[in-house]
């Protein structure tokens, strides 16, 4: 059986009041270390990671430790944006994380087909995944 974490609407920076922030992102940390301890096969984070596609560098600090942590326990990560990580200019945080190696965007429309894979899946860059043949 496979198994895997789905993320969705985390909108880390996306609070205003302080306790608000904090509990927000101490939510995503819990799921992180969810994923740790259950040893998935990945993560799947579709859409929303940040609630703007400039969040706050207290935020981006944080987020980026906790994609460390799933990278150093040898935990792949996929992202897909959601309507939050965009920004006019085209360019977002997310970018910043796939070029850090913490994550691959596989729903990045303005490059060509890859194809990521591990021992069980091959991964298509339309984020479709498809088992392999035993």
């Amino acid at each position: 059986m496979v198994r895997f974490a789905h993320i969705a609407d985390a909108h880390l920076g996306g609070w205003k009041q302080q306790p608000l922030q904090d509990l927000n992102l101490e939510s995503f940390k819990m799921a992180i270390d969810v994923c740790i301890k259950e040893n998935v096969e990945f993560v799947l984070i579709a859409g929303d990671l940040f609630d703007s596609a400039f969040p706050p560098i207290d935020i981006l600090k944080e987020t980026f430790a906790e994609f460390r942590r799933l990278k150093e326990s040898k935990i792949p990560c996929f992202l897909i944006a959601g309507s939050h990580d965009y920004s006019v200019s085209g360019k977002t945080f997310l970018d910043v994380l796939e070029k850090a190696g913490f994550c691959k965007n596989v729903a990045e429309s303005n490059k060509s087909p890859a194809i990521s894979t591990n021992s069980t899946f091959s991964f298509i860059q339309t984020s479709i995944a498809i088992l392999k043949d035993s």
